[in-house]
């Protein structure tokens, strides 16, 4: 009998010791990247990059470029999450959503890309401030679901863009089911009806991720790929090179109204040797779109600020819901309580990176009542050219 005791009183222990075990080895997120060889991972598996020569650090003309833009921008990231992949191996990230075996980018979620219906120019680029009639501008982007604050370059048919840079201030928009919200510069260029973009920055997106913490996001069309596609998941498209830091990793810190800022810089700039756009965060490359697919010739406009809406197209009625931007508050001069860009920089087309010039932009706002955007010329030394924007949303 003693014995029958001491079975089953061991039994229990380890019974304990293994559910414990689980219950540390099984935590509530699940593996969002898998770790790939860095020549067949997505981007690579098209016909037009059979020969490409992957570039694995920016060329020194470039980190020169980087290195004298600004002296304070910060040379490190602080995102969640310290594991990196295998020497020739990278991370690619694993969307929520199911994708075909091609990985083309399901079609509830194309329209979230900020395709162009048209442009026409508006005031010049002083401070804009949220009350300010915006009924006289058509809208940006052709879908109903999509909200915007921005400022934007004129449109120019000559002028070229070499890049796009600013220091963002992370936040964590209370976003529902199937919305989105992001803080984004897009790099446009526009020939007749078909247009190439990448674009970037930070995203809360209930549909392409399994949670609403804000995240490293990036996108891009290409003429041969109008529809688009999200971060590294389709060939022809983004190539990942940073072993640990990808696009769909998590900002794990980020801000609370009047309380410390959390920040990161991103930049996006043509390679001025090899003629791919780099994205990198200070001077640490994380990733870049290759010449053969994406703006041979520069961008011809290009974009700051917000973007929010409805993933879910299905779902969408007169009386839905918008989700918030940036903070979830209208702009203010308060940058401590605003969502912002700040340091906004361009690349001209002979490779140098300026202040962006406010004589060249006008801002848009699709809904006044929801959202805001305010141009801060030249605050100071360290935030020099400032864009806040962002708004409650609600019925917009």
């Amino acid at each position: 009998m003693a014995s029958l005791w001491l079975k089953l009183l061991l039994f229990f222990f380890i019974s304990l010791i293994y559910l414990n075990c689980m219950a540390k080895s099984t935590p509530h997120q699940e593996t969002e990247f898998e770790c790939v060889s860095i020549y067949k991972q997505p981007a690579l598996q098209h016909p037009l990059m059979k020969n490409h020569r992957m570039q694995t650090r920016p060329s020194r003309e470039l980190l020169s470029m980087l290195s004298t833009s600004n002296g304070n921008i910060p040379k490190e990231i602080d995102l969640k999450g310290s594991e990196e992949c295998s020497e020739g191996q990278v991370p690619i990230h694993i969307p929520k959503t199911n994708f075909t075996n091609d990985l083309i980018h399901p079609q509830q979620s194309y329209n979230q890309s900020g395709r162009i219906l048209k442009q026409a120019r508006g005031g010049k680029g002083k401070e804009k401030k949220r009350n300010k009639k915006h009924k006289h501008k058509p809208k940006l982007f052709n879908e109903t679901h999509l909200h915007y604050a921005i400022v934007k370059t004129f449109e120019n048919s000559t002028k070229r863009w070499r890049g796009a840079q600013a220091l963002f201030n992370i936040n964590k928009p209370q976003v529902a089911q199937n919305q989105f919200s992001k803080a984004w510069i897009w790099l446009n260029y526009i020939q007749g009806s078909v247009m190439s973009s990448i674009q970037f920055g930070w995203a809360v997106h209930t549909k392409l991720y399994p949670d609403d913490r804000p995240r490293l996001t990036t996108f891009w069309m290409s003429d041969k790929n109008q529809k688009g596609c999200y971060n590294a998941l389709c060939p022809g498209g983004y190539v990942q090179i940073h072993k640990s830091i990808y696009p769909g990793l998590v900002y794990d810190k980020f801000n609370v109204p009047g309380g410390k800022h959390n920040t990161v810089h991103l930049s996006v700039a043509e390679d001025p040797v090899t003629k791919n756009w780099l994205l990198t965060i200070g001077s640490t490359l994380i990733g870049y779109w290759p010449r053969q697919n994406h703006m041979a010739g520069g961008a011809s406009e290009v974009y700051f600020g917000g973007l929010a809406g409805n993933s879910d197209l299905s779902s969408q009625h007169k009386t839905s819901t918008s989700p918030p931007m940036g903070n979830g508050a209208f702009p203010t001069e308060d940058l401590s309580r605003s969502c912002f860009m700040k340091q906004l920089k361009y690349v001209l087309s002979d490779y140098t990176i300026v202040d962006i010039n406010p004589n060249e932009l006008e801002d848009y706002v699709d809904s006044p009542k929801c959202y805001g955007v305010m141009f801060l010329k030249y605050v100071d030394f360290d935030s020099r050219e400032t864009l806040t924007f962002g708004g409650p949303g609600g019925q917009c």
